[in-house]
């Protein structure tokens, strides 16, 4: 997750810069008027032409004009409608200013070419009345976004399509015409911060582009001759006082141009035009987490859909009227042909920036956008990359950046580990070789042990959290820790799988280097001693790497998969770590330059998939030139199919597998331009071309919920391969695992070997995902790593290749395919909405994930506590808010708390308007919404939680067992017995799940058919053992496994009954009397051991001369005159404390009654049953003390079954004449 830092580390290198720029501005307050995104239902203009074109029509850009005036009519009578209603409301306008500071225009922000709607500020009570009104698609947030910031241009073969001339790539050439290729009559659109026209990588001509709002005495022929057009959108400067958006110009379309220091440089698309559009403030400088140095600031939503609206419209923007340029005098301008977007923010395809930049591309642009600097976790790019078909790029390593220039040498150990530099770092030597000390996260002073001076500092990456000294997680933070310690270097392990690779460290006083965290771990426990501050007991060797340079994806570099799983993504990758590219002086990142390198004043090294974005725009720019017919997804589709893995310096590329970088991390691979612009070919999966790409050359399966469903299943998806050359060809097919392929249970199949493809022809084939849900019962997979286990969700990511049977051409094609667990096949959806107020943030602390109890310390947060029912499998949890319209965004984070307080998920999204997680559950309770305030006012939050419900599980029920002690627990004393359970209707069948205390991990017992209610469970050991019955029931694919019902327990305790009458004496706490009522206790006078529960006394038979004496309150019902009909008293609760009944200890008392003849001598006999522990010698060794306290137990017990001959009884006599009572103990033969 992206986070924003003061900006403290840096800030004296630029402080003439930062302090004419203020630093974060709070939306303060608890005002109610918020900034929002309405969207309307009817097609904009752009989705209205793509329709008419796919129905073989075409509209003039007069009829479009027409069909946009009739949307801001239908606009005008919602807006009429919302006043009506009672909703006070602002349409969001922009002054654009010309570059004299004054006015030229008002801009108001209504959108009909690229979406249908406008920015408003509007009461937040009133956004669910107006998400509630007929034409209204949805209301949102105007969110705010962030820009995502020699040898890279050469790296992805740009100067092959033009044969590396350089002449031709400088200002002072240009030939137009179609027989020329380096961009020549292609207008990139930069929407950014804007671009200094004056720099020499544009040729230096300080004469300003067209304003895009055209006032009067301003026309073409006068405007610069590089930068033809600019609309700035935001309210401070005119020019690009940051610095980013000429960065990102230059690596796009730069002319050639000459550092101080020699070094010559260019764009990709040298000779293509620029058209600038500012639309980030200038109001706020923050640093990023990954890269630390300093972002810009923040891009507003509403800016960025006007720009795309813009850039794509063949006439100027109407403006309010009564100022210039009113919107009868709309006027031609020039149109895009390939949009750049180095931003982003939270969202997904149908975030109102993702759906304004996918219909630019429907209007003809090839749009292209940051992924995004959040990596390296999974499901970080956002939008406008989501766009449906937009161009997501991700950032990797190049040979300029000398990355994975180095390796780490255990000397006398493990040799060759990679090892990267992080650039910005004071500059390593060839070679180290020192003893290093394991500094933990290196994040306070007090975690360095003074031991590290003249060594080398081992950290891991990370951050922590103590409210008396706040740890940042930076990494310069690490290296001046490290430093003031008198460290001389620092080596930074990874906290997640992977290499530590395209980190910035900006000066730091000492080298510092990522390495993997496993190479980590393996230093870590080589250092030979677990005491802190030991130092390693062998030495390690950094030094210039003898494997020489291989790309990797950027460890900052954000991961799809995006909302909903709908494409892959990001789609392609290109260099964007430590590109180096022009910068204004006049500006933040012109301040830095300076710093860097005096040599360089006016260009900078920066890392960011912002600097990828602009690589991958010059080459569309190339590939679109060369082919003008071709729409953007076919462009998208060419940089797909013909992107190869990461790549050497000589060209050689990773070979297919684990070892390359996963899919959603460099989506189709490293661009190729020369081969795209040459491409023979088309790979993909063909759509409407409006709602889905015309062509994709990637296809994800989505998420399925197959795991555990109990079938074998498989989905196939219909490839087409089409030929662009006139010439045909055979395609020889197959597939290249590079995740997950290799698990049992999976499989890809191919319906064919190859496809002859005719001249102009195409030919399909069908891709077949299958996966065995009847096997693989989990989506997560476990890995090992020496002696720890690791579990992660099952990712299936392969490429299908086609290789030319002439070896002519290679393509390939990603997919994904994200396994879940199975739904039934009739959820039930749940939706409510909460709502609360995070109190104000600080931007200095961080989220701590790693607390099982998740606990924070130095964070505030507001908990949002909810109820799960039982039945529900998923939760969902989106939070929202809306900034005022009268400062900077807010940056919140988000924590799903289970039932015990322990961290579930944590929202992984940068910052924005919302957060989002998604999260199987298997039981209810009471969960936490946790919100955290990073970067904020006190802010209104809305809360809506989604729960998908299915079938409850069935409830056992208790098991009676024989004896139920003084915990209340039920004890059998022979391990069998059945189990029962309630049904709740409908499954299919049953799955019996059972625990005990020597296996506390959940297995299957057994099955049982549709309709039964009862499992035979047999001799279960000693111990504690649990059960938990699930049903299963038709589920959206193959059966759904219900959570589990109640789940009920028993103590086995094998138990074996003796008679013990010889052993005990029967006493008598008083007299007969006339009443026939005996309070009797029994003494273990001839015990030699300890007996168990249950313990009994039996009356079993009685006489007396009338033969009428009968018990009458025996705990069974019975009279006691018989054998048969022995009357039953428990002593079991008679026992003391310890439930036992040991060598001469008397029991408590019970009471006997009789009924019968009065006042006559009667005898009663009696037999004493207990229980011994089984297998114990001699009946001896009674098991471990009971809990205090007496038993109950269960009904229908028959204590003298299953004993042998009665071989003696106490015959006691009551005689009432006398009132007293005797025994004695009578042998029998």
């Amino acid at each position: 997750m992206l986070r924003l830092l003061k900006f403290a580390a840096i800030a004296a290198i630029a402080a003439a810069t930062l302090l004419a720029l203020p630093m974060f501005i709070s939306r303060a307050g608890s005002g109610a008027t918020v900034s929002v995104i309405v969207q309307l239902r009817d097609d904009p203009g752009a989705v209205y032409q793509a329709r008419i074109a796919k129905s073989g029509g075409s509209v003039s850009d007069d009829q479009l004009q027409a069909y946009r005036s009739q949307i801001t009519a239908k606009q005008d009578q919602f807006l009429s409608s919302l006043a009506s209603s009672g909703v006070a409301y602002t349409v969001v306008s922009r002054d654009v200013k010309n570059f004299d500071g004054s006015l030229a225009a008002t801009v108001p922000l209504r959108y009909t070419l690229v979406l249908n709607g406008m920015a408003l500020n509007v009461p937040a009570s009133a956004i669910n009345s107006i998400r509630a009104m007929p034409n209204v698609k949805s209301v949102r947030p105007d969110a705010s976004m962030r820009t995502m910031l020699n040898n890279s241009v050469k790296y992805i073969r740009a100067p092959e399509v033009y044969n590396g001339d350089e002449q031709e790539v400088s200002s002072q050439f240009y030939r137009a015409g179609p027989d020329n290729n380096l961009g020549q009559d292609m207008n990139v659109a930069i929407i950014d911060t804007g671009v200094d026209w004056t720099h020499p990588m544009f040729g230096g001509d300080p004469t300003p582009p067209r304003l895009g709002v055209l006032p009067p005495g301003v026309t073409q022929d006068k405007t610069n001759k590089k930068v033809i057009y600019s609309l700035p959108l935001t309210d401070v400067f005119v020019e690009d006082t940051f610095g980013h958006g000429t960065h990102v110009a230059a690596t796009s379309a730069g002319y050639l141009a000459q550092t101080l220091d020699g070094v010559n440089l260019h764009g990709v698309a040298p000779q293509a035009k620029i058209m600038s559009y500012k639309v980030c403030s200038d109001a706020a400088v923050d640093v990023y987490e990954v890269t630390q140095i300093p972002i810009g600031g923040v891009c507003d939503s509403s800016n960025i859909i006007m720009a795309l609206e813009d850039s794509v419209s063949p006439f100027t923007l109407p403006t309010i009227q009564g100022q210039r340029n009113p919107a009868s005098a709309l006027l031609p301008k020039p149109k895009a042909n390939v949009i750049n977007m180095s931003l982003g923010g939270f969202g997904g395809p149908d975030e109102p920036t993702a759906v304004a930049a996918s219909n630019a591309a429907l209007a003809g642009a090839v749009v292209v956008a940051a992924s995004g600097n959040s990596g390296p976790g999974d499901a970080t790019s956002g939008a406008p990359a989501a766009g449906t078909h937009v161009i997501s790029v991700a950032a990797s390593t190049h040979p300029g950046n000398v990355a994975t220039a180095y390796q780490t040498d255990v000397v006398g150990g493990p040799q060759g580990m990679e090892t990267n530099e992080f650039s910005g770092s004071a500059a390593p030597p060839e070679s180290m070789t020192n003893n290093y000390v394991f500094c933990g996260l290196a994040d306070t002073p007090d975690q360095i042990p003074d031991s590290v001076s003249g060594r080398i500092a081992l950290a891991q990456r990370g951050s922590t959290v103590d409210a008396s000294a706040s740890g940042t997680g930076v990494i310069i933070n690490k290296a001046a820790q490290a430093a003031a310690k008198g460290a001389i270097a620092l080596l930074v392990y990874n906290n997640v799988d992977g290499e530590l690779a395209g980190l910035s460290a900006f000066a730091t006083t000492i080298p510092v280097f990522g390495i993997s965290k496993a190479n980590g771990e393996t230093l870590k426990s080589l250092i030979g001693s677990t005491t802190a501050g030991a130092v390693s007991a062998k030495q390690v060797r950094i030094r210039k790497s003898t494997a020489g340079f291989m790309g990797d994806i950027a460890g900052f570099s954000s991961r799809g998969p995006i909302l909903g799983y709908g494409q892959v993504k990001p789609d392609v990758s290109a260099p964007g770590v430590q590109v180096l590219a022009a910068v204004p002086p006049a500006s933040v990142l012109g301040a830095l330059a300076v710093v860097d390198s005096a040599l360089r004043p006016n260009y900078i090294a920066i890392d960011g998939t912002s600097m990828a974005t602009p690589h991958t725009a010059g080459a569309a720019a190339l590939i679109k030139q060369a082919h003008r017919n071709w729409s953007a997804d076919v462009v998208r589709t060419a940089m797909m199919n013909t992107a190869t893995n990461m790549r050497s310096t000589a060209g050689g590329s990773k070979a297919d597998g684990t070892g390359a970088d996963s899919i959603i991390a460099q989506g189709g691979g490293l661009i190729d331009v020369f081969h795209a612009v040459n491409a023979k070919a088309l790979m993909g999966v063909a759509g409407d071309g409006i709602d889905q790409p015309s062509i994709l050359g990637s296809h994800s399966f989505g998420e399925v919920s197959v795991a555990n469903s109990r079938v074998n299943y498989s989905t196939p998806v219909e490839v087409t391969v089409s030929d662009l050359s006139g010439q045909g060809g055979v395609y020889n097919l197959n597939v290249a695992n590079n995740r997950d392929l290799q698990l049992a249970g999976i499989s890809v199949a191919l319906s064919q070997s190859s496809v002859s493809v005719a001249p102009n022809g195409s030919a399909n084939f069908t891709v077949t995902a299958t996966f065995d849900g009847d096997l693989l019962r989990d989506f997560n997979t476990a890995e090992v790593n020496g002696t720890s286990v690791t579990f992660r969700p099952i990712q299936m990511q392969w490429y299908v290749t086609a290789q030319r049977a002439d070896g002519g051409e290679s393509l390939r094609m990603p997919f994904y395919f994200k396994p879940n667990l199975s739904v039934p096949a009739q959820p039930i959806v749940q939706t409510t909405e909460d709502r609360a107020i995070v109190p104000a943030g600080d931007p200095g602390q961080f989220l701590k994930t790693n607390l099982p109890d998740g606990t924070t310390s130095g964070l505030t947060y507001v908990d949002v506590p909810f109820n799960v029912p039982d039945s529900t499998y998923k939760i969902e949890a989106r939070s929202e808010w809306f900034d005022l319209p009268t400062g900077k965004f807010q940056d919140l984070d988000y924590a799903l708390l289970g039932p015990e307080g322990n961290i579930l998920a944590v929202s992984q999204n940068i910052p924005g308007h919302e957060e989002y997680v998604s999260v199987r559950v298997s039981r209810g309770g009471t969960y936490t919404h946790r919100l955290f305030g990073v970067n904020n006012a006190a802010t209104n939050v809305t809360i809506t939680t989604t729960l998908s419900k299915g079938p409850v599980g069935p409830a056992t029920q208790t098991i009676p067992g024989d004896f139920v002690d003084a915990q209340n627990r039920h004890v059998d004393f022979d391990g069998s017995f059945s189990l029962r359970w309630v049904p709740v209707g409908g499954e299919e069948s049953f799955e019996i799940e059972h625990s005990s205390s020597d296996n506390p991990d959940w297995e299957l017992l057994g099955t049982a058919g549709a309709g039964a209610t009862t499992f035979a469970v047999t001799n279960l050991a000693s111990g504690t053992h649990s059960f938990r019955v699930r049903g299963l029931h038709p589920g959206l694919i193959g059966k759904y496994e219900t959570n589990s019902g109640a789940e009920t327990s028993v103590l086995v305790d094998p138990r074996s009954k003796v008679d013990i009458t010889n052993l005990v004496d029967i006493n008598s706490a008083g007299t007969i009397g006339t009443n026939s009522v005996l309070d009797v206790s029994l003494s273990a006078t001839r015990a030699t051991q300890a007996y168990v529960p249950i313990m009994d006394v039996n009356i079993v038979g009685i006489t007396s001369p009338s033969g009428t004496q009968r018990v009458t309150n025996a705990d069974n019902g019975k009279n006691g005159t018989s054998l048969a009909n022995a009357a039953l008293f428990t002593y079991s609760q008679k026992l003391g404390a310890d439930e036992q009944f040991s060598p001469n200890e008397t029991t408590g008392t019970k009471t006997m009654r009789f009924q019968g003849a009065r006042s006559e001598i009667f005898n009663f006999d009696v037999v004493v049953t207990a229980y011994l522990s089984s297998g114990t010698p001699g009946g001896g060794g009674a098991p471990g003390a009971p809990a205090p306290g007496g038993g109950t137990p269960p009904s229908g017990s028959a204590p003298t079954s299953g004993l042998t001959k009665i071989t003696a009884v106490i015959r006691v006599t009551a005689n009432p004449l006398t009132n007293t009572v005797t025994s004695k103990l009578l042998r029998l033969q």
